[in-house]
């Protein structure tokens, strides 16, 4: 009887199957596309070359690095937000001076946060406060929207 009702009402199941499953798929892409950080972690690693070959000076690597950094630290609270595993703690980024631009002021606003963070953190341990570790929620998931316009 499965069969039969299978076959039977294929005109209407079927495409309702079919595209379920092609937004399942476009949906894996996006979330290996949103917490993959080897490219990051690459780019960090050329962007350490040209710094020890010259090919740029220590301005120039601090504010790409900060780039970087902004970039690996979407791609954890992602990680995070899909209940993947994170490895490593926060990720810092030095002070910066008053001189320096607008988007590197963007990430001490962030280190501030951090150093913050870790300073309470700190004081709780010093008081004996006991916390729970963070641990991202395997079943919470993430929502993903798609705009599919085709005009």
């Amino acid at each position: 009887m499965g069969l039969l009702k299978h076959l039977l009402f294929w005109p209407v199941t079927g495409p309702l199957f079919l595209t379920e499953f092609s937004m399942n798929k476009v949906q894996g892409v996006v979330r290996d596309e949103l917490t993959d950080d080897t490219r990051i972690k690459a780019e960090l690693m050329e962007l350490q070359l040209k710094l020890e070959l010259g090919d740029i000076d220590d301005d120039e690597y601090v504010a790409a690095e900060a780039a970087l950094m902004r970039e690996l630290r979407e791609i954890r609270e992602w990680r995070e937000e899909f209940g993947m595993g994170v490895s490593g703690g926060p990720v810092r980024v030095r002070a910066v001076r008053a001189e320096e631009t607008v988007d590197q002021a963007d990430s001490a606003e962030v280190v501030a946060e951090d150093e913050a963070r870790a300073a309470q953190a700190e004081d709780d341990v010093n008081a004996g406060v006991k916390r729970e570790p963070r641990v991202a929620d395997p079943g919470g998931g993430a929502d993903i929207e798609l705009n599919l316009d085709w005009d």
